[in-house]
């Protein structure tokens, strides 16, 4: 019984799967070389200039905007893996409700975080650099939450264990410190000073990221 109900309580972690996946698939059909490039941006050389340019150009729809679109209704996903730790009797906490929590405070992280640099941008006349630097941040955001999701729908249908927390909690750090040194050597190619680059790092990245996280 306890089984049974734990299953049908996180229905919505396949049905979020499958959503997610077919805009991955629609996202291939806008531009089939895209979404090969995105998937293994993190670790090339030349992730920067990849990420730099990742939904970057008029306000169109593209495999960019629909990888982020993806990643986002995914996001919820890596989440509700995090926070269970590996307790798979937690499952019956988040339900349709907390998902779209989740995904509404997620949205609203982003939409704030773009508002907050462009405002910014334009006060101290850098509105390109700080667009591309949300491009970078928008580009791992993608990838962390579409490849950690991922990892976390198949450990939702295995055993249980602690080590698939850990698992998703090394990928989060490790994407994590990646983009903080490229956000870090972009700001510097930019000429950014040290005590502004701080101040972006803290207040747009590292803050609202933790706040979002123990708000959910």
């Amino acid at each position: 019984m306890g089984t049974e109900l734990s299953q049908r309580a996180s229905d919505w972690i396949i049905i979020v799967s499958l959503a997610a996946g077919t805009l991955v698939v629609l996202a291939r059909f806008f531009n089939a070389q895209r979404v090969p490039d995105f998937l293994k941006f993190p670790w090339q050389s030349r992730a920067d200039e990849f990420a730099i340019s990742f939904s970057a150009g008029k306000l169109a729809l593209n495999a960019d905007r629909i990888l982020i679109l993806s990643a986002w209704i995914f996001f919820p996903v890596l989440v509700t893996a995090l926070k269970m730790e590996g307790d798979a009797n937690l499952i019956i906490q988040y339900d349709w409700a907390s998902y779209f929590r989740i995904l509404l405070l997620g949205g609203l992280y982003l939409i704030l975080k773009l508002l907050v640099a462009s405002a910014v941008g334009y006060a101290f006349e850098r509105e390109e650099d700080l667009w591309q630097g949300q491009n970078l941040a928008l580009a791992h955001f993608s990838w962390l939450s579409l490849g950690g999701g991922l990892l976390a729908f198949v450990f939702h249908f295995l055993p249980a264990s602690p080590l698939y927390f850990y698992i998703l909690l090394v990928l989060f750090i490790l994407l994590a410190l990646l983009f903080l040194f490229r956000v870090l050597s972009f700001c510097l190619r930019q000429g950014f000073s040290p005590s502004y680059i701080f101040l972006y790092i803290c207040a747009l990245e590292i803050i609202p990221l933790v706040y979002l996280y123990n708000l959910v």
